[in-house]
């Protein structure tokens, strides 16, 4: 059991989960409800924000997926949902969780959030999971996010007795098994093969063969792929 909490590749695969559908869309949707039965406004922008934002994420993937577009120069082939999803969710999550109203201790909490949104990306570079411009792209996404649900957020927030326990729902990160109870991964492949009418999805080196390819042969790269 020590050895294992102290494997490198555990602590990476236990912070890649913190940024898992499984776990952060039950935690928001309980903060969510909670948030709209006092603060309407913020609860709303939090919603169609976050929404947005997944919409164009699933798009992005969906696209090479399924059709191949991408661009081989930035290494892009979609944003990063986990780190989308931490950096959406988990700032507020903290900034709504701690200090029971006191502005400073949320911005701690705020703050805290964004750091634990933080390693969810680097995970999922670590892991080989995404490039640096996808983890980037879903950062940027989910600054977004969280900008305009605490700009509409007041002073006091009235939590409820669920929305208190919802902290010991990120204990499940530290098992692979629940952290990943949702498969939206496959979700998205499937559709976007449905989508497009092609049986195997398109995959990363398959990017990047046109461009290795216009190198040998002395031509430009192009920044996209199709």
């Amino acid at each position: 059991m020590i050895d294992t909490l102290l494997n490198p590749s555990y602590f990476w695969r236990v912070a890649t989960h913190l940024g898992s559908s499984s776990l952060l869309l039950p935690i928001f949707a309980i903060q969510a409800l909670s948030l709209w039965s006092s603060q309407r406004a913020a609860a709303r922008n939090w919603l169609l924000a976050l929404g947005l934002t997944v919409l164009l994420t699933l798009v992005s993937k969906f696209l090479f997926i399924g059709w191949g577009i991408g661009s081989a120069a930035l290494d892009f082939t979609g944003i990063s949902g986990h780190t989308l999803l931490a950096t959406s969710i988990l700032p507020v999550f903290f900034f709504l969780r701690v200090g029971s109203g006191a502005s400073r201790l949320r911005h701690w909490g705020t703050a805290f959030g964004l750091l634990l949104a933080l390693g969810v990306g680097l995970s999922r570079l670590v892991l080989g999971a995404h490039s640096a411009s996808e983890v980037m792209a879903g950062w940027l996404a989910g600054l977004a996010v969280i900008a305009v649900t605490l700009r509409a957020v007041e002073d006091v927030v009235q939590p409820s007795l669920l929305a208190r326990l919802s902290p010991l729902l990120l204990l499940l990160a530290l098992s692979a098994t629940t952290a990943n109870l949702l498969p939206t991964h496959n979700w998205e492949v499937r559709l976007a093969l449905k989508l497009s009418g092609r049986s195997k999805p398109y995959l990363r080196h398959q990017l990047q063969e046109p461009q290795q390819l216009a190198q040998l042969a002395g031509q430009p790269p192009s920044r996209f792929c199709y």
